[in-house]
């Protein structure tokens, strides 16, 4: 790694030479849209040259109050190619959280989703001085009564200021970026948790080594849907290895029917917690139960917790069954996950190990993602 390396690296070289790779799949509406390498990248610039006519400096801190969206990694990378500091905020926090965060990373501006994280940073912003500028990405009415205002869409505001704005002069904000400036602030669960500042190096070092750990399945050619918060630092890790490497990303920006948009997407791999998988597994064992196939399933789950479990070690009796449950049960299983999946990565409490057991059994082999700090 060299002193002038940086994040925003990949997604120029990337452009360069695999211009026409999906890199990206958004979703809009009911539909996933590709978005290539090439396409990104200029969204990227685009959004970059927005925020510097804005007059944001290179050091400045911008949180991001969000759930996974396409939306989130282009304004992380477009900060990052300002020299700006990204400050993740979970989704669901608090304005006690989000206003302790706030203050402590010592954010000057704040891109928030919806109008009612807009209403969550105004109860406290009259106690942060720093805070100078507030985007939403979810554009509309905002708040009520007297107090209502419309409220224009973050991306399309600041790409259309950024016009004013030349190319060459956003390329050289980039390019004075170096690998040991801050890249971003994180913060754990808890309250009034302490911050670590890790730097361009320190995500570039830990992409390098989840790629390295599993390179069959970040790899061009393999897609990969998010479905937990990007605020998550190991899943912020793993969604940057895919830039990385130009496995196709997808970000599921709300949970109201996941499985659709699995059967929509079909991902090689996807993201998730313990919670989430135990959620699809009881599912499964839910609908087989309603249409009155408790045995069958009680029986092919026994056999994949037992075959999950001993592996190549498996005696001969366990692998006739697993062979007849992997024709028969297993591809009704796998297609809850839209058919394609054979990984999880699960990031915060460990999965249960007999579920674990379980999904290696039908096929979902499942990885624990650790922070780099």
């Amino acid at each position: 790694m060299t002193d002038e390396e940086s994040l925003t690296d990949m997604v120029w070289a990337n452009a360069e030479r695999f211009g026409a790779t999906i890199g990206f799949r958004r979703r809009l509406g009911g539909s996933w849209v590709d978005v290539t390498t090439r396409e990104f990248a200029t969204q990227v610039l685009e959004l970059a040259k927005g925020l510097i006519a804005a007059g944001l400096r290179p050091g400045d801190r911008i949180a991001l109050l969000s759930g996974p969206r396409y939306e989130w990694s282009l304004f992380e990378f477009a900060c990052w190619s300002v020299g700006c500091v990204t400050v993740p905020i979970a989704a669901t926090a608090t304005p006690a959280e989000a206003e302790w965060i706030l203050s402590d990373s010592g954010a000057c501006g704040v891109v928030v989703e919806t109008p009612e994280h807009r209403e969550t940073v105004r109860r406290v912003v009259d106690r942060l001085p720093e805070i100078v500028w507030v985007w939403q990405l979810d554009g509309g009415v905002a708040g009520s009564g007297d107090l209502a205002e419309d409220v224009p869409a973050a991306v399309p505001e600041l790409t259309a200021l950024g016009t004013q704005i030349y190319d060459d002069r956003a390329h050289e904000r980039r390019l004075s970026v170096r690998t040991e400036d801050i890249a971003t602030v994180a913060y754990p669960d808890g309250d009034h948790p302490k911050r670590s500042e890790l730097t361009h190096g320190d995500l570039l070092a830990a992409v390098r080594a989840t790629i390295g750990a599993h390179p069959a399945l970040l790899r061009s050619g393999n897609s990969l849907l998010v479905l937990l918060a990007p605020a998550d630092l190991p899943t912020r890790v793993v969604t940057l290895a895919c830039v990385y490497t130009r496995t196709t990303l997808g970000l599921v920006p709300d949970a109201d029917d996941l499985f659709t948009d699995l059967g929509v997407f079909r991902p090689r791999v996807i993201v998730a917690d313990a919670e989430l998988l135990g959620r699809f597994h009881d599912a499964a064992r839910s609908k087989a139960y309603a249409e009155g196939n408790m045995a069958v399933f009680d029986t092919a789950e026994s056999v994949a917790v037992s075959y999950g479990a001993a592996g190549d070690r498996a005696p001969l009796a366990l692998r006739l069954k697993h062979v007849v449950a992997s024709k028969v049960v297993y591809p009704k299983l796998r297609a809850s996950f839209g058919g394609r999946c054979v990984a999880a990565f699960t990031s915060g409490e460990p999965l249960d190990i007999s579920r674990v057991n379980f999904y290696r059994g039908i096929g979902i082999e499942v990885h624990e993602l650790t922070a780099p700090v």
